[in-house]
């Protein structure tokens, strides 16, 4: 995976990943996590969807448990999910425009909340 971006929370100016990569094609999005070892602290992978909806996620043949984010358009955090397990599947409750899939536990240590603004950023 190339990790060109890194992710701030503009709310608390807090960065949230060092390393990310976008999950921008039909391909990428599919794949996911899935058979990756491991998912480090500073890792995040960034969804982007055709359009907003009430997106999904599976975690078949991932080996690790994440936290999830949904974005609505304007990049605010509108659903959070924490510890999504192996061989679990999550459908958003809410509309959403774009998804982070980090290490679990990310959103509890940086405290990452609803309504809080995030920042993708190129170049890192």
């Amino acid at each position: 995976m190339d990790a060109d971006f890194r992710l701030v929370n503009e709310t608390t100016g807090v960065t949230i990943a060092s390393r990310v990569s976008l999950a921008d094609g039909f391909f990428s999005r599919f794949r996911g996590l899935m058979m990756r070892r491991n998912f480090l602290p500073g890792e995040a992978l960034f969804f982007t969807f055709g359009k907003p909806g009430r997106n999904s996620v599976h975690m078949f043949f991932v080996r690790f448990p994440i936290d999830l984010v949904y974005l609505d358009s304007g990049f605010r955090v509108v659903e959070i999910r924490s510890f999504l397990r192996p061989w679990r599947f999550h459908r958003s409750k809410v509309i959403s425009s774009y998804l982070i899939e980090l290490p679990a536990g990310t959103v509890a240590r940086l405290r990452i909340g609803l309504g809080d603004k995030i920042r993708l950023e190129k170049g890192f």
